[in-house]
């Protein structure tokens, strides 16, 4: 009987200390979810120097079609004008933190043109953030088309 109490009791904490770390990250929740839709509103308006802000340097993103691109690249071709913006909107998201690292993961509607080539998706992404000195940057993002 012991045993038994010791188990349920160890199970409660476990569970206790998982929904009290889902509670915690309230402020980091609503921090995330609004980087999100900051980022949507530089690539609206070109803005590099905003999405900048938001990516570490070491930043990778890995697209539906498999392609990789670095900080660097995304900028790049932002600031060239070889993409070009009309719609980009992020919803349905879910963030969950982990201490100094979280996940958002939502799905992304996006209308623009890249390459002369215009581009209607709907994604679901998946977005990993770390916090350095105080802010969070996102270190990789994953996007999968939705058909």
């Amino acid at each position: 009987m012991r045993i038994t109490a010791c188990s349920f009791l160890g199970l409660l904490m476990v569970w206790a200390g998982a929904f009290a770390q889902q509670k915690s990250g309230g402020g980091d929740e609503a921090a995330l979810k609004a980087i999100e839709e900051k980022w949507d509103a530089a690539n609206m308006k070109g803005d590099t120097a905003t999405l900048a802000a938001i990516l570490v340097d070491t930043f990778i993103s890995t697209s539906s079609e498999g392609k990789t691109r670095t900080k660097p690249e995304v900028l790049a071709q932002m600031k060239s004008g070889e993409i070009k913006y009309e719609t980009s909107k992020v919803d349905d998201m879910k963030v969950y933190v982990y201490g100094d690292a979280a996940v958002v993961n939502g799905r992304w509607k996006a209308k623009f043109v890249e390459k002369g080539k215009p581009v209607d998706t709907t994604e679901r992404f998946t977005d990993t953030y770390v916090r350095q000195n105080g802010q969070w940057k996102c270190v990789a993002s994953q996007g999968s088309t939705i058909k």
